[in-house]
């Protein structure tokens, strides 16, 4: 089995107290010794696979941001998550079909919010050259069947640099597992793993064979969070592999996983991992949300209450606090009922702010 001499630096995150001489309803997610890996970049708060993702991940404080890796016609590594353009761009057409110069004339951003307007879609040469060193990078071979020769193309890119050993920094992951058994072949010493759905396992569950199997060229096992338990993340450490489990969006989810030993934890949100429950967090995704999934309006009287929540707090005056928190989720409610806010919107924040009741 590849073996790998660095060890993850273990974060160490001050959780916030619940005192008798100063009460307050905000709490925090256990982070030690586990990661935070940014999704498509910090992809709920930024157009997906974008620099001003990249940025915003460094911004929260992820440990390492994810990209995603296709090639265009002329042979151009481009960092988007579809096979298509349609979906985060203002194009048309299988990304495989472009020239690199096509692919750079779309816009990138505004689909997200106006505030993005003509973001471009970045190679991953790019994304090196701007972030390695100052943050981990987490490259996944998207669809590589479609691509024949981009696992050399992508050793290429990481050779050129002169990014090509274990303290680099630069893991490789893919749900084609013939794809990383051939970066492993080319890069022996960068570490890899093994992305896992639903459609992977055997009757539900990750095997021992299947781990087994792993042991030759991968370091990572890296399923949907749903495939995961104490069971499960205990077999994965066995094996000696790490497990960064995706795409985790909700606190609760967080703290469960957590608690069950993963090492690190692919979001969207880095926020949600990086920092406390707490109004002033919650105020923050309202901010994200506003002008797009959230009207102007309604973000406005969302955020009187969250401030009034935290002025509350710093007086030590819980009760009220809690009043004006319950206020936040009756007219949450009621702007969800009427069609103001979008399902995304409603849901990250009821979850962030039931998950603050209940911890009180």
């Amino acid at each position: 089995m590849k073996k790998r001499s660095n060890k993850l630096l273990a974060i160490t995150l001050f959780v916030i107290s619940i005192t008798v001489l100063l009460p307050t309803i905000s709490a925090s997610a256990n982070t030690a010794n586990s990661f935070t890996i940014a999704h498509r970049g910090a992809s709920g708060q930024a157009p997906e696979n974008t620099m001003a993702a990249f940025d915003k991940a460094l911004e929260y404080h992820a440990d390492y941001f994810e990209v995603d890796v296709q090639m265009t016609k002329d042979g151009e590594l481009i960092l988007m998550h579809d096979t298509t353009v349609d979906r985060t761009t203002n194009g048309t057409g299988a990304v495989k079909d472009f020239t690199f110069e096509e692919i750079r004339q779309l816009d990138a951003g505004s689909w997200f919010h106006e505030s993005f307007a003509g973001e471009k879609v970045p190679t991953l040469g790019e994304a090196l050259d701007r972030h390695n060193g100052e943050i981990g990078i987490l490259i996944e071979l998207k669809n590589p069947e479609l691509y024949p020769g981009i696992e050399q193309k992508i050793a290429d890119e990481l050779v050129k640099r002169n990014i090509t050993n274990e303290n680099s920094n630069i893991i490789v992951q893919s749900f084609n597992w013939e794809s990383v058994k051939q970066i492993h072949q080319l890069l022996p010493s960068i570490p890899t793993g093994v992305l896992i759905g639903y459609g992977q396992t055997i009757g539900g569950k990750i095997t021992d064979e299947q781990l087994a199997s792993f042991q030759t060229y991968a370091d990572y096992v890296n399923p949907n969070k749903s495939l995961l338990n104490q069971e499960t993340v205990d077999r994965i450490h066995k094996y000696a592999f790490k497990t960064w489990p995706y795409t985790v969006n909700d606190r609760n989810w967080v703290t469960q996983l957590i608690e069950w030993g993963v090492d690190g934890i692919i979001t969207d949100y880095p926020l949600l991992v990086n920092m406390p429950a707490s109004a002033a967090t919650i105020k923050t995704l309202v901010e994200r949300f506003e002008g797009k999934e959230l009207s102007s309006e309604t973000a406005h009287a969302l955020k009187i209450h969250l401030t009034t929540v935290s002025q509350y707090e710093e007086q030590g005056l819980q009760d009220k606090a809690m009043k004006h928190m319950n206020g936040f989720i009756t007219l949450l409610n009621e702007q969800k009922k009427n069609g103001l806010i979008s399902d995304r919107g409603y849901q990250l924040l009821l979850s962030e702010a039931n998950f603050l009741m209940e911890k009180r």
